[in-house]
């Protein structure tokens, strides 16, 4: 497609015709300004004649949208796809470090709580510990490993209090 007939004002083509022809030169060449510019003022001049586009799907670079005449055609992205936050993988110390939270939540019933979920951090730290992991996962694992012990031996001395108290 030559730049002549990229100028939408100078052609008697109709949007769509127009859509198709700049959709196919941005394919081949996707980087090319002109091209997009006036792919841009095309949607434009169609959201005026009729405000209704359906995004109907999306891929890493680029919009598939259809018009309400079903008229489908292709929208390339100008910006990268946005980082999935939160990630979908844990790093391999989150649930260790998740227990370990619950069990110091676990210390305010007289340390009931603690008494089930520290040795679930526990197990958690140490099947972190005999995988192999990174060096600061290992560390993760040792501090959770360590303070869910002193976290149960306190609810366990929480525990022997409260039997004390009651009997």
């Amino acid at each position: 497609m030559s730049s002549s007939s990229l100028n939408l004002a100078n052609t008697n083509e109709t949007l769509e015709e127009s859509l198709t022809g700049l959709n196919q030169e941005l394919e081949l060449n996707p980087e090319n300004v002109t091209a997009r510019q006036a792919l841009y003022q095309t949607m434009q001049q169609m959201l005026r004649k009729d405000a209704f586009l359906a995004y109907q799907n999306e891929t890493n670079d680029h919009y598939t949208i259809r018009t309400y005449a079903d008229f489908q055609f292709v929208h390339p992205k100008d910006r990268a796809m946005p980082d999935i936050f939160p990630r979908l993988e844990q790093a391999p110390a989150q649930k260790a470090i998740t227990w370990l939270g619950w069990s110091l939540v676990g210390l305010i019933p007289a340390g009931l709580g603690t008494m089930i979920c520290a040795p679930l951090a526990m197990l958690a730290a140490i099947k972190i510990l005999l995988q192999k992991n990174s060096l600061s996962e290992r560390r993760r694992a040792w501090v959770v490993l360590g303070t869910s012990i002193v976290l149960w031996l306190i609810a366990l001395l929480f525990l022997i209090i409260l039997i004390l108290h009651l009997g």
